[in-house]
């Protein structure tokens, strides 16, 4: 059978057709892809969960699951340089083409497939959010008496299970100084963004000396995203602020790294670090990290799925391992492929979850 008569390649047409740019997560429940996936879920009872500003998920449940399969449906804004038109899905040999075919509808297409040949127990969780960045419509849910202990978080992982990925965290440092005129000696101390400097001097050494490793995950990736201070060439800048993010390894805590980064300066009067938007690691290091990885592997070999390498992507799994549930990430796709223009996923990765959503199904 070619490819173009499958039913993943009639379910993936019509998900990469529907507009879920996220900005502008213009969606609510009557949304037409929401309609679409309730009218390909015959005999699931459905039920919606609504965290606002277009953050919201949709549960689907037949029988009585205890496992959870997680699927986002926004996809980022159309980035520059398509060949072809987004939201139309188009084969091109071994893969197909189109926005958010491998992050992720992809994998929806292949459950929605999987689902109608087969009639075992299952949960599946769309939520509309995931590239917002706040991930409110996942955290809405988990405060709900959900009852679910296990979930699959589907990402381009190659056809993969991975169960364990760094965390992110974002911050804001903020520096102080006393202004005055530049031709003054006390400028060389007292400015703000002399301070920053110094500190940002510090904090790079710092990073480059943390060696600690995670399965093949080494190092704290750290970047400087921006710097603002000060008036003009002939004032002492008075503040300075700067915004910057890093990864934190599974298992790390990031307010200890905060910190420690906080203790770089000199003078602790002069600077303060205020925490942004933060992802947990997967396992999250409010869990015991050897019984979550041992509980995610076992999970994958209940899937009969083949482990995958840890990733320095963050995905909503965290989320989920935070609240106590054991989580895996698994679905088609490189990540390489996410969030650029043209982008594709493998017709045989496609098949090869679409195999072990029918297999587990079965079971």
């Amino acid at each position: 059978m070619n490819f173009s008569d499958s039913k993943i390649y009639k379910h993936l047409t019509k998900l990469v057709g529907f507009d879920t740019q996220n900005p502008p997560r213009k969606i609510d429940q009557n949304s037409d892809i929401f309609k679409y996936l309730s009218d390909n879920l015959t005999g699931f009872n459905i039920s919606f969960i609504d965290a606002g500003d277009g953050c919201l998920s949709m549960l689907a449940v037949r029988g009585e699951p205890d496992l959870l399969f997680n699927f986002h449906i926004d996809t980022v804004p159309i980035a520059e340089g398509w060949n072809s038109n987004p939201h139309q899905l188009e084969q091109q040999d071994s893969k197909v083409v189109g926005l958010g075919a491998c992050d992720i509808k992809g994998a929806s297409a292949c459950m929605l497939s999987a689902v109608n040949q087969t009639s075992g127990d299952v949960a599946l969780l769309f939520s509309s959010d995931e590239e917002h960045g706040s991930s409110q419509a996942i955290k809405k849910f988990l405060t709900t008496e959900h009852g679910f202990q296990q979930v699959v978080v589907a990402e381009p992982t190659l056809a993969k299970a991975v169960v364990a990925h760094r965390g992110i965290q974002t911050a804001t440092a903020f520096f102080e100084g006393i202004p005055g005129h530049a031709s003054e000696a006390r400028a060389f101390n007292d400015n703000a963004i002399h301070k920053a400097g110094k500190w940002i001097s510090s904090a790079l050494n710092w990073v480059s000396e943390q060696t600690n490793q995670v399965e093949n995950l080494s190092g704290l990736p750290f970047n400087i995203g921006t710097i603002d201070g000060g008036v003009k060439a002939n004032m002492i800048a008075s503040s300075c602020e700067l915004k910057f993010g890093f990864r934190t390894l599974p298992g790390q805590d990031s307010q200890t790294i905060i910190s420690a980064l906080n203790s770089l300066s000199k003078n602790k009067e002069d600077m303060k670090i205020e925490p942004g938007f933060f992802g947990p690691c997967l396992p999250a290091s409010n869990q015991n990290y050897e019984s979550s990885i041992s509980n995610a592997i076992a999970l994958a070999k209940h899937l009969n799925v083949e482990k995958g390498d840890a990733v320095n992507f963050w995905t909503e799994a965290s989320l989920f391992s935070q609240a106590g549930l054991t989580a895996v990430v698994y679905g088609p796709g490189n990540i390489a492929q996410a969030h650029t223009a043209n982008e594709w996923v493998d017709i045989k990765q496609l098949e090869m979850v679409e195999k072990s959503y029918i297999n587990y199904l079965n079971q």
